[in-house]
């Protein structure tokens, strides 16, 4: 489905909506590419929101795909045919950056969804090929996974086995089960569930089948309840019944089976369905960004936390991590005037710190090159692809080592994310060499600018033989970057 949505920023309403049925996800999971039939079939429709927006005099836009797109072995084509025919310039979101946006939505369009948050609460995503589930609880973001797993990909998945047996039903549980039982290795252990928040998946179907009043509020007993009775209706009876399009109807047991098993498997008591959507995270995600609208929540918070659990997962060294975070982000701070950069790349080098050492995990002797690899491997939420990559880059030379086109991995960014990896990984290189006895000698630093030095003053009690032999050798590195030489006093 292709959706447009105009909104009034004063406001922050929505003046327009639009949406399309265009098949993109069928033709992914059928033969992995994007027929041209549904490609021009896209174009048409977006060429149709084009010409809405002209209407409407729009002054910005932001045009995305979502995630799941990618997926498809002809998409960079399909993006500049889009590109061509429409005049749109399309973005692609990473996953971690599409659940981000879609958390927001749904904070801002729940009420009290900060109060709801202190108890045990699931976000369930449901897309049409994967799932993504949130957790908070006590008010803080706690953890995220995505799964691939959805309606869509279940139906085009087992679809012929409908006309072959008649347990497709027991089939379609087995299935469910074997994608989500690993969720239990990554999940939170001291969480006790009491609220799911149901976003994603085919709300007019969902809604008609299941919400019986206007609240959008249904107990786990009524729900167990509507549950069975859809479960033996065929889909054209179903598609009837709660007056829905077939395609969403295929895809109502698929989503309430997923919905019925994670239940299950958290003993949650409630679902709440939000109709907040990935269209209403893009339009309020700014405005939430540099708080001109009020939420209690903080989620460049969640982007942190997820990062300090990967670091828990990979064993790193939590007062290591802390000393190093604060002088990093203190000599990022203090030498603003020097770097030029901003609060976005400020949150960047925090998640590089703390997840500097996560390579240790693997191999201690080149625990860099392994964070490299694991940062490069993991869903850090609201984060884009080219973000992490800076991460990650910037993990793997903290320690040792020179950023240059002759690397792989710092090669593979663009020429000005360059610039900024080898800024933040002198900074990083820094803090960590003032810990590198790992035993926080020292306490507190000053940072002053004078003609071409860079003066450190360390506050300690113990001898910094070490950490001054350290800095000594990668202060090197800082100078190269920044043309000033770093020098270690105290």
């Amino acid at each position: 489905m292709i959706v447009l949505k105009i909104a009034d920023m004063t406001k922050l309403t929505t003046v327009e909506y639009a949406k399309a049925d265009v098949a993109i996800g069928a033709d992914i999971y059928n033969q992995q590419m994007i027929a041209f039939q549904t490609v021009e079939q896209a174009c048409r429709a977006l060429a149709g929101f084009v010409r809405i927006m002209n209407d409407y005099g729009v002054e910005a836009y932001r045009a995305v795909a979502a995630s799941s797109v990618q997926e498809a072995a002809n998409a960079e084509y399909v993006k500049e045919q889009i590109r061509l025919k429409t005049g749109l310039n399309l973005e692609w979101l990473a996953n971690a950056e599409e659940r981000y946006l879609h958390n927001q939505a749904v904070a801002y369009k729940t009420k009290e969804f900060s109060k709801l948050i202190k108890e045990g609460t699931m976000l369930i995503d449901i897309g049409s090929g994967s799932i993504q589930l949130t957790v908070y609880n006590n008010g803080q973001f706690i953890f995220s996974r995505n799964i691939k797993l959805g309606p869509l990909r279940i139906r085009e998945m087992l679809g012929d086995l409908e006309n072959e047996t008649g347990d497709v039903v027991d089939i379609m549980e087995d299935y469910i089960m074997s994608k989500i039982t690993g969720y239990r290795q990554f999940a939170p252990e001291d969480v006790r569930y009491k609220h799911f928040v149901l976003v994603g998946t085919d709300l007019l179907a969902f809604k008609r089948a299941f919400m019986k009043t206007s609240s959008d509020t249904i107990d786990r007993e009524r729900f167990d309840e509507l549950y069975r009775h859809i479960l033996d209706l065929p889909v054209q009876v179903l598609a009837k019944k709660y007056r829905v399009p077939y395609d969403s109807a295929t895809q109502l047991l698929p989503s309430a089976m997923i919905l019925k098993k994670m239940l299950e498997m958290t003993d949650a008591k409630s679902i709440l369905l939000s109709e907040a959507d990935l269209a209403d995270g893009i339009l309020i995600h700014d405005e939430l960004d540099s708080q001109r609208r009020p939420i209690e929540h903080s989620f460049a918070e969640d982007i942190i936390v997820s990062a300090r659990n990967i670091a828990e997962r990979y064993k790193c060294d939590p007062q290591h991590i802390e000393v190093v975070e604060k002088f990093s982000l203190h000599l990022f701070d203090r030498l603003k005037a020097l770097h030029g950069l901003g609060k976005r790349e400020r949150l960047l080098l925090q998640l590089a710190a703390i997840l500097q050492d996560s390579g240790s995990y693997i191999d201690m002797n080149a625990h860099y090159i392994h964070s490299y690899y694991i940062i490069q491997s993991s869903e850090i939420i609201g984060i884009s692809e080219n973000e992490r990559d800076i991460v990650a880059n910037i993990a793997r030379y903290h320690s040792t080592g020179t950023p240059s086109s002759d690397s792989v991995s710092f090669s593979r960014l663009p020429s000005g994310s360059k610039l900024v990896t080898a800024k933040l990984a002198a900074i990083l290189r820094l803090a960590d060499a003032l810990d590198d006895s790992h035993q926080q000698k020292v306490k507190k630093i000053t940072v002053s600018l004078k003609h071409d030095q860079v003066i450190i003053t360390a506050q300690s009690d113990d001898d910094l033989s070490l950490e001054r032999l350290t800095f000594e050798e990668k202060a090197a590195y800082f100078e190269e970057v920044f043309g000033l030489k770093p020098i270690l006093r105290g």
